[in-house]
């Protein structure tokens, strides 16, 4: 039979694939999306009507991998326009938005903060600041 023939080849395509497909699911899932060029981004939406989500985390922090899945869960199903995910370590952003920890989630619109949620004591009221429903 030809399929007992290419079983073990069958077998590590298959192994393959399934090695390939897990590894998108938790890169997707476990890693923060930053966006490239969020001064730009932001300043063009700031001229707009537009909720925009702003999100610091930093690399390394304990509190930021605790709550990374929920994050990007919440970006997935939230009604902004558009989000906009910083590292601190890679941008200087986090000092124009006075942001002294970290996660935290600004709802801006027209350029202003509507609400903001930092830290993890409070996952509900972080989640909803990234959804920002519209009012």
């Amino acid at each position: 039979m030809i399929v007992k023939k290419y079983a073990k080849e069958i077998v590590i395509l298959l192994v393959s694939l399934g090695v390939a497909i897990g590894g998108y699911w938790t890169w997707q899932n476990y890693t923060y999306h930053d966006t490239r060029r969020p001064q730009q981004v932001l300043e063009t939406k700031e001229k707009t009507n537009d909720d925009v989500v702003l999100i610091f985390h930093k690399t390394g922090c304990s509190d930021c991998k605790q709550v990374i899945r929920q994050i990007n869960q919440a970006i997935k199903q939230g009604q902004a326009d558009e989000y906009v995910v910083v590292d601190t370590k890679d941008s200087e952003l986090y000092k124009k938005y006075n942001i002294i920890e970290v996660p935290t989630a600004i709802h801006l619109r027209d350029g202003k903060e509507i609400v903001r949620q930092a830290g993890i004591n409070n996952l509900n009221k972080l989640e909803k600041v990234i959804h920002a429903a519209k009012e």
